[in-house]
């Protein structure tokens, strides 16, 4: 096409640069924007001036590179840069084309270029993610047909000035339209995508003070064209620019060349280069072999019709190598990812100190991880593609593929226990989960397999002391009420006959002798029916007796015997019963004397003046049962607060010297509490030391639905006994 105006220019940032776009005129702040500005006004000149002359040579134009250096500027730098292309475009329309600044076709020529190719700009950026070089093949497509399509609509619109101007005739308008189109295609499919690789990264970083962009360094290490030069590396590179230089002169200047079509050898080195250097070494060698072209043009003239077909295939070519060296650069960062990951995952897993298992659905191995292989059964090569049957026995494997089945169905973890007789027998923790999959149905799991054989065996050394500790406790407790039972046998025999010798006549020392032996026996019968009904607790073999009783009875019978051992020591013994107590009750009496005795006694033994109460509220009643609230409450001499949880231990007091003075042996509340326990209520303790203690307890019983005749009751509530 015979082009009379400098080009078009190019998509760049998403529309959030729009914002920017005073960022152009900040030049005083920053001397590389300056620098920028005349650099790119002086390339947009020269390269001009270069399809000029090349049409000279060639007659015609193979290429626009102007179109390629104004995308650039947009897509690397940003929309803030289109007035430069005006800028540009309007003083190579004054230099080399010679028009007046002050005509209309100029001016409709460089706003309908800096806005169409704004406006590329802005859709490339934000639709298609083209951020300063095209991510994949995918990204490459879809701006090959954008490109394309908005270029053409470019070239007709721009092709009109021509007519416009009477520099070609209207017969002729479709054939510039579509020299303008392919020569500016194949400049953005060329020099475009060279320039976003290799130069904008680098103006971006000094103009912005910031990183070069993120793309480069993605798409550079997963190229060979960025790795260390060896000396293999380097004898392929001169042998790829080599086989660049031989296919322009087959193609163009072999006496074969006006013959034979043989422009298709360019694919060659292109696609060699591009499958070996990816994206960067494809945009390279394709703007080696355009570059090529031309030069060689210059000596070896061809005729127009061929001239026609290079330009098609220069531009099919650059689009190939684009295409195929995004492919590549894919392929190999998805690659590099790959490994990446793999270096992850191992690394995890020796962290974790766990082998990791990938299964398919039916169970085949299809990858493993782990830093022991001493915990395989069999070597990894050899497990890999295989079914689990293969290595395991049915009775692990067939749980596992259960598990396996659960897991992709529900997709909840599971956690199962295996063993394996390796070379001593191992246990496994497995936990199963899904590997999600893009379509949202796993097809297979990870399985980590954690060697619990430590824990395990320490687990069943636990359950043996425990059964070996059980069964000791049960043989002291059974032996306890077995000696219980033996000693109270003769223990009885000798109160009987005491208590006989008592009755006859005796003197006055004999009796004194006789009374003291009848002391202890009673307090040693005492101790032994203690340690008789703690065993029983202990045991589990304490039953309560579910019988009917009136409450205020028992109570009369029980204080009235405490009354005397209160009285010995000048104590006052009193009872209160709330009005909302019912009379008559179901439970066990017999235990509920026991813990009133026990309660009681101590606060006589721990009483030295004062007087001690009982008192019975109802805390909570139904239609079938009664909830009892009982407190005990002395003058005595206290239980410091840091104790209090302690008395209700088994062999244990509040201060061991009690024991001296009071005597006793701890078993008392112990006994107490647990009996309190298994009438369904609970004990405790509101104490300070010189001010008395209060014991409280809850105790639940039956209600009779329809009670006997209520016998007038024996002691009044509020009476002294």
């Amino acid at each position: 096409m015979l082009k009379l105006f400098p080009d078009k220019s190019a998509g760049q940032q998403a529309p959030s640069n729009l914002g920017a776009a005073g960022a152009f005129f900040t030049w005083g702040f920053n001397p590389w924007r300056v620098l920028l500005g005349l650099t790119f006004v002086g390339l947009h000149l020269l390269l001009d001036r270069e399809s000029v002359v090349s049409r000279v040579w060639v007659g015609t134009d193979a290429w626009y590179p102007p179109a390629g250096l104004e995308l650039a500027l947009l897509i690397g730098l940003g929309l803030s840069y289109a007035p430069l292309i005006f800028v540009a475009g309007f003083v190579t329309s004054m230099v080399n084309y010679h028009l007046s600044p002050f005509g209309a076709i100029i001016w409709y020529v460089n706003v309908l270029i800096a806005l169409s190719y704004t406006a590329m700009a802005a859709v490339l950026r934000r639709y298609i993610r083209v951020d300063g070089i095209l991510r994949s093949l995918q990204d490459v497509f879809r701006s090959i047909f954008f490109v394309m399509a908005a270029t053409l609509a470019l070239a007709f619109g721009g092709s009109l000035s021509f007519v416009w101007s009477d520099k070609i005739s209207l017969h002729h308008y479709f054939a510039a339209a579509l020299n303008w189109w392919i020569g500016d295609s194949v400049a953005l499919f060329c020099l475009s995508p060279f320039l976003l690789v290799y130069v904008t990264p680098w103006l971006k970083a000094h103009l912005t003070g910031g990183t070069p962009f993120e793309s480069k360094k993605l798409f550079s290490d997963a190229d060979r064209w960025s790795k260390p030069r060896d000396l293999g590396n380097i004898l392929e590179f001169f042998a790829q620019g080599a086989s660049i230089v031989a296919t322009l002169f087959v193609a163009l200047g072999s006496r074969f060349a006006g013959t034979y079509q043989l422009f298709y050898v360019f694919f060659l080195p292109i696609i060699w280069i591009a499958v070996r250097r990816g994206v960067r070494g494809a945009t390279a060698a394709t703007l080696m072999l355009n570059v090529g072209a031309i030069f060689m043009l210059r000596i070896f003239p061809q005729s127009l019709n061929r001239l026609v077909s290079l330009q098609i295939l220069m531009l099919i070519v650059s689009v190939t190598g684009l295409c195929l060296g995004t492919l590549i650069t894919e392929r190999n960062h998805a690659d590099r990812e790959l490994r990446e990951s793999e270096g992850r995952m191992q690394a995890l897993i020796s962290t974790i100190d766990e082998v990791v298992f990938e299964f398919d659905a039916n169970g085949i191995y299809k990858n493993i991880w782990t830093t022991d292989e001493t915990l395989l059964i069999r070597p990894k090569s050899q497990m890999l593609g295989r079914h689990a049957s293969e290595f395991l026995s049915p009775d692990i494997v067939e749980p596992i593929l259960k598990i396996f089945q659960e897991v992709l169905k529900t997709g909840k973890k599971q956690s199962v226990e295996y063993s394996w007789p390796l070379p001593v027998k191992t246990w496994f923790l497995a936990r199963v989960s899904a590997i999600p999959s893009s379509d949202g149905r796993p097809t297979s799991v990870c399985m980590t397999a954690r060697d619990i054989t430590t824990s395990k065996l320490a687990e069943e050394e636990l359950h043996r002391t425990t059964q070996a500790a059980e069964s000791a406790s049960r043989a002291k407790t059974e032996f306890l009420a077995n000696m219980s039972h033996e000693l109270r046998t003769p223990l009885h025999g000798i109160l009987g006959m005491t208590d006989l010798v008592l009755d006859t006549a005796l003197t006055s020392e004999q009796r004194e002798y006789l009374e003291m032996v009848k002391l202890s026996s009673d307090s040693l019968l005492g101790l032994l029916n203690g340690i008789l009904d703690f065993s029983k607790v202990e045991a589990g073999k304490l039953e309560l007796e579910n019988i009917e009783f009136l409450l205020s009875e028992r109570l009369f019978q029980t204080l009235k015997i405490m009354q005397f051992r209160a009285e010995e020591k000048g104590l006052e013994l009193t009872w209160h019963s709330d009005a909302g107590v019912p009379e008559h009750l179901i439970g066990d009496p017999a235990r509920l004397r026991q813990v009133l005795v026990n309660l009681v006694g101590n606060a006589i033994k721990f009483t030295e003046r004062g007087e001690i109460s009982v008192q019975v509220l109802a805390r909570e009643l139904t239609q079938q049962t009664a909830e009892l609230h009982f407190r005990v409450q002395d003058h005595g001499i206290g239980i410091p607060r840091d104790k209090h949880h302690i008395i209700f231990d088994a062999f244990t007091q509040a201060d061991s010297s009690t024991t001296r003075k009071y005597g006793g042996t701890g078993l008392g509340l112990a006994i107490t509490k647990r009996l309190v326990e298994l009438m369904g209520g609970t004990i405790w303790v509101e104490s300070e030391p010189g001010h008395g203690s209060s014991f409280h307890f809850t105790a639940k019983f039956g209600l009779v639905r329809t009670p006997a005749p209520v016998v007038p009751a024996l002691l009044t509530q509020g009476d002294t006994l």
